[in-house]
């Protein structure tokens, strides 16, 4: 059986094997450092960290976000020994069966046969690409942009509000400030 062992801080007893899979599984541009997820933890009501559990034993990860209108799934990961076994879809099956609203999440261009198989592995769960163009900011506010896909499990209400989402995700989840004056003309 697997279970999802909520993580509130960095002393909890699962917070060391999460944060090694979460090191392992993603590259630095595209993820926390150790005080960026502490400070998530500490401060950050809608942000929620998962060590996913089974029989005892660590086996994965699982952050979210809880938005009035969506979740958005941040990062997601099984321990490699047990990939392509049923346990990723298994936990995304529970986690879709509690949730009410959209579930919104970024994957990689399918530039490899990784990010491909990923992709995949979404739609069966059915979750479609946005056709909409994204690029995911930097952690730590530096760097680059990132060209990401959106998906989601609703398709219509991703498309129909994609601005809505990606402003959301910017300036929450990325702390990255989007220009307020977007409309704003200069005078020459």
């Amino acid at each position: 059986m697997l279970n999802f062992h909520r993580i509130n801080s960095v002393n909890n007893q699962f917070f060391t094997n999460l944060f090694n899979l979460y090191t392992l599984a993603f590259p630095s541009m595209e993820r926390r450092t150790w005080a960026g997820l502490e400070y998530e933890l500490n401060y950050e009501k809608r942000f929620c960290s998962h060590a996913l559990i089974q029989d005892g034993v660590f086996v994965g990860l699982f952050n979210y976000w809880t938005f009035d209108r969506f979740y958005y799934i941040e990062h997601f990961a099984i321990v490699p020994k047990l990939r392509s076994q049923g346990v990723g879809t298994e936990a995304m099956s529970i986690f879709m069966d509690q949730t009410k609203l959209p579930v919104i999440l970024e994957v990689d261009m399918p530039n490899n046969i990784t990010a491909s198989r990923r992709i995949l592995f979404y739609e069966k769960l059915g979750f479609s690409i946005v056709a909409h163009n994204y690029a995911q900011p930097p952690y730590d506010g530096n760097g680059f942009f990132i060209p990401e896909l959106i998906m989601s499990n609703d398709i219509h209400f991703a498309n129909k509000h994609f601005e809505m989402i990606k402003e959301i995700l910017y300036e929450n989840v990325y702390h990255y400030e989007l220009s307020k004056d977007k409309n704003t003309v200069i005078d020459e």
